[in-house]
């Protein structure tokens, strides 16, 4: 029977500098993806029920809206960095306490962003509605100087 390997083949060794591995590089940058229509709580279709694709800036809107929307450590679907821990926050003894939680909680899940889009988050401001839920407003500075204000309702 042939051999499969070559005769010199436990001579040979692989320099980790020749092996072309882009796998470890991170994609930063603006990416297109589908538009999701968060009224039908569904992909948004076009009048052929194709999917909708949303450019860059869209996607990364709709990106840091469901980060703000999304309760961390809740849905194992996603990793712990992913959303924000409003439970601590709402266990806080006080509203400045709790608001200086979210605002830390805010802050972080946004600039965890996977692609490198989000470059910072200013002026986060809090409008109560009732014990358990709250209305937040931020801005957030994205990379080439995109500023979008974001605002969500933040739900225990």
């Amino acid at each position: 029977m042939d051999n499969l390997f070559p005769e010199d083949f436990e001579d040979e060794e692989l320099e980790l500098d020749e092996i072309d591995d882009d796998s470890d590089e991170e994609a930063v940058g603006y990416k297109k993806s589908i538009y999701f229509d968060d009224n039908l709580e569904d992909f948004k279709r076009d009048g052929t029920k194709k999917l909708v694709e949303a450019n860059g800036v869209e996607a990364w809107i709709q990106w840091c809206m469901k980060i703000l929307r999304t309760k961390r450590y809740v849905c194992q679907a996603y990793s712990d960095d992913i959303g924000i821990d409003i439970e601590s926050a709402f266990q806080a003894e006080s509203r400045k306490e709790a608001e200086s939680i979210l605002e830390n909680e805010i802050t972080e899940a946004l600039e965890a962003d996977p692609y490198g889009r989000t470059d910072m988050v200013q002026s986060v401001t809090f409008q109560w509605m009732n014990a358990d839920s709250l209305e937040v407003t931020c801005n957030v500075i994205g990379i080439d100087s995109n500023e979008i204000e974001l605002k969500a309702t933040i739900e225990r």
